[in-house]
């Protein structure tokens, strides 16, 4: 993959590039950003640039036979380290590469939900466990295959186990000549401290709301209003966009149920929320995840448009006139504690809460907590 067909992140491009062309590559680094935000392509363009027999200075020419060879994910001295569903069959990247090919030559942007759907269970927590730190140890002590670099991308690091994370350490921090270990994550928090200590933080920034919506124009065909209604909504995650863009049916029943279900919640009518819980319970969890996901997105707009220049607030026509009306009773009060009842609510059906408690429960905190004025 080339920098060029990487969307915006300029800036970490020509932080990346200039590393490679004064020599500064550091020896492990951590490209840390938002989910699908490009860090992961990032990483891949950045091995391409540094095996590139003929780069610019500003990228890889795409035509060489390293360059090729990235492209096609067969370089013998790239590899790849990702977190997977630990079975009989299945103990280390190489076992589950197929898959990993697979999810690439779809989109390089895409969310560890996704991956979990391609591996086959999207509610299975992966793992990056001692087997696999075992396989990393052993190939990158191997000499380079070219006889240039070696470089090791490990997406998702904060999915290993702290017994994988010792066995790393020492090659981590001592490698063997021209080896380069990227790790690329979404959560700084959850990594293991003494791995986090011997990394380069390279900070990767959420896409600007412009940046993924000329994406959606010239990649994905929408009109320039509907793109830009599907990168505000996504606020800079690729993978949602297009999965909005993929799913408007998702996209109208959440729309008309936060409509109904915030009337309920204002007019206090108990009769008619039951009825409205028994109807959302009888969704799938993943579509009342979506739901709650895309209330909590409503929620932002009614506060940003409350409170800020209504331009800033990117809507359908639909969502315009309701949140005209409901806007005002979402306001500095309570839009804290309204987002948490939401985030508790999410965090609750991720670990199968029993959907008619659970929209009951939160129905009635948002009872008490919307007409706070």
């Amino acid at each position: 993959m080339k920098f060029n067909q990487i969307i915006g992140q300029e800036l970490v491009k020509s932080h990346l590039t200039e590393t490679v062309n004064h020599n500064r590559i550091s020896h492990a680094q951590l490209f840390l950003g938002p989910e699908s935000c490009g860090s992961l392509p990032l990483a891949i363009a950045y091995a391409q640039f540094i095996f590139c027999k003929n780069r610019t200075q500003t990228d890889s020419c795409g035509v060489c036979s390293s360059c090729i060879k990235v492209e096609k994910l067969s370089h013998p001295d790239l590899h790849f380290s990702f977190p997977i569903h630990l079975l009989k069959s299945t103990r280390t990247a190489d076992d589950v590469f197929l898959k990993w090919k697979e999810q690439l030559e779809k989109t390089y942007y895409f969310s560890l939900k996704e991956w979990y759907s391609t591996l086959g269970n999207d509610n299975k927590q992966g793992t990056i466990g001692t087997e696999e730190s075992q396989r990393i140890v052993k190939k990158i002590s191997l000499k380079s295959f070219e006889g240039g670099y070696k470089i090791l991308i490990m997406w998702m690091p904060e999915q290993m186990n702290i017994q994988a994370a010792n066995k790393l350490l020492k090659i981590i921090e001592e490698p063997p000549k021209d080896t380069l270990f990227i790790l690329v994550s979404e959560n700084q928090e959850n990594i293991i401290s003494t791995i986090l200590s011997r990394t380069q933080l390279v900070k990767i920034p959420k896409l600007k709301e412009e940046e993924l919506a000329t994406y959606l124009t010239e990649k994905e065909g929408l009109q320039k209003e509907e793109a830009l209604t599907y990168a505000h909504l996504a606020e800079g995650n690729v993978s949602l966009a297009i999965s909005l863009m993929e799913n408007k049916e998702q996209a109208s029943f959440n729309l008309d149920n936060f409509i109904k279900w915030m009337r309920l919640c204002y007019t206090r009518n108990i009769g008619e929320t039951i009825d409205w819980v028994d109807s959302i319970a009888g969704a799938g969890r993943e579509t009342q995840k979506n739901f709650i996901v895309f209330a909590l997105g409503m929620f932002r707009q009614s506060i940003v448009g409350h409170y800020a220049d209504s331009d800033l607030v990117v809507l359908t026509t639909s969502q315009r006139k309701f949140l005209d009306k409901f806007s005002p009773f979402i306001n500095h009060k309570n839009i804290v504690v309204l987002t948490q009842v939401l985030n508790d609510a999410y965090f609750h059906l991720e670990r199968n809460a029993n959907p008619k408690i659970l929209f009951l429960d939160t129905s009635l905190k948002i009872y008490a907590y919307l007409k706070r004025k």
